[in-house]
């Protein structure tokens, strides 16, 4: 299973209300995953942008450490080159270096190149797309990376869940 989706601040609503918006979208993410896993997932692959990215790593982490979801659970995050989270606000370097520490044994961290170049997150959302038979997004309709890679799915023949929609990517 893999994620992708905006960044908070193309989501509708994050202006206006940041926390209800995340509080709700992180509601949905755990119910996917929770479904997953009970549907037999093992691995969830996050490419770890700030926003659904890494709330969705976030909650893979806390339902394992919960014990909702098995502790065989293996998390990986795709970054698209090695220091993608320096580019982070605070807020967002915080919970990736939350995540970071919280990783266990048979979780990765995969960095696809050494430095920043045209085309890395293309390379990054691709993988996302080739490792999962499930992507679950969050999905508004607009251009940019959740749309590329939600096309780099499709065509992989994934199964996508839009949880903006609560359906199938049309």
């Amino acid at each position: 299973m893999s994620f992708t989706g905006h960044r908070p601040d193309k989501i509708a609503g994050w202006a206006a209300a940041p926390t209800a918006t995340e509080c709700s979208i992180r509601g949905a993410l755990r119910g996917a995953i929770v479904a997953a896993a009970a549907e037999g997932a093992e691995v969830f692959n996050s490419g770890a942008a700030p926003g659904i990215d890494l709330w969705a790593a976030d909650e893979v982490l806390r339902l394992r450490a919960e014990g909702t979801i098995p502790n065989t659970t293996r998390l990986i995050l795709w970054l698209p080159y090695s220091d993608f989270s320096g580019s982070f606000g605070a807020e967002d370097r915080a919970l990736y270096d939350s995540i970071v520490e919280r990783l266990g044994e048979g979780d990765e961290v995969v960095s696809l190149a050494d430095h920043y170049h045209h085309g890395c997150y293309n390379v990054r959302n691709d993988r996302l797309a080739t490792e999962c038979d499930l992507m679950v997004a969050y999905y508004e309709g607009t251009a940019g990376g959740t749309r590329y890679t939600l096309r780099s799915a499709r065509k992989q023949g994934c199964q996508i869940i839009n949880l903006f929609e609560g359906e199938l990517f049309g």
